[in-house]
């Protein structure tokens, strides 16, 4: 009973949006005379859907439904990586019927960018804001731990603190998969790290990852994410 009242939830929340095309535009600043990219995240990896270059700050990508379908994905909310290179990108959640406007400095996409439109999107702009604030904080402590760095005692408390925001980043990220069980974003905060450190283990956080894959696959039953999510607890 409790799963069909998931999945007729979803069906509810997925329905009333029901549409074809995806749009991702806005504005940025500095981005005059350079090439933004539109990426599609895939369980083969990032798919470059379409460039631009950009003649003013506005840009505009609009995804048609035969785009996600040569790549093997269903009319479910998907990925998108937005680039002016590697080192330059960020990613954003949209369904279709959706239309995402973003904000951003084309120098610095990842700490600047800011988005409205669908909740999905929102929560993305959510974890990467959060996990902003923890590389702040990070980068703090370190310059203390490395000008201290023949103070045994200074080095002590300094690694006691960033144990203590490790932890609570990992709480925030446990408590965002409980109250978001429906949303794809779920997946970047389990997988979420920093510094090639990630927040979470496969093994040791084994049935936090089933029980946000369960969640999923009963909104998502045929989606890609959903089957590497499965690939990854078997």
């Amino acid at each position: 009973m409790r799963k069909l009242a998931i999945f007729l939830l979803c069906v509810s929340l997925f329905s009333c949006s029901r549409q074809d095309l995806v749009r991702i535009e806005g504005e940025m600043s500095h981005g005059k005379g350079r090439t933004l990219y539109l990426s599609l995240l895939t369980n083969e990896g990032l798919q470059t859907l379409d460039s631009l270059k950009l003649r003013r700050d506005r840009f505009r990508f609009t995804v048609q439904p035969h785009t996600i379908e040569q790549y093997g994905m269903d009319s479910y909310p998907a990925f998108y990586q937005l680039s002016f290179g590697p080192e330059n990108a960020f990613s954003t959640l949209v369904g279709p019927g959706q239309t995402v406007d973003i904000k951003a400095d084309a120098n610095q996409l990842v700490s600047t960018y800011r988005v409205s439109g669908p909740e999905d999107a929102l929560l993305m702009w959510e974890l990467d804001s959060a996990l902003a604030a923890f590389a702040r904080y990070t980068d703090t402590l370190l310059q203390v731990y490395n000008y201290y760095m023949d103070d045994d005692s200074v080095r002590s408390k300094v690694e006691q603190r960033y144990n203590r925001l490790v932890e609570a980043h990992q709480r925030y990220l446990r408590t965002f998969i409980a109250q978001h069980p429906h949303s794809f974003s779920t997946m970047i905060a389990f997988y979420q790290g920093y510094n090639n450190r990630r927040f979470f283990d496969e093994q040791q956080d084994a049935d936090l990852l089933r029980s946000l894959t369960d969640s999923l696959s009963m909104c998502y039953p045929n989606s890609q994410y959903v089957s590497y999510l499965y690939s990854r607890i078997k």
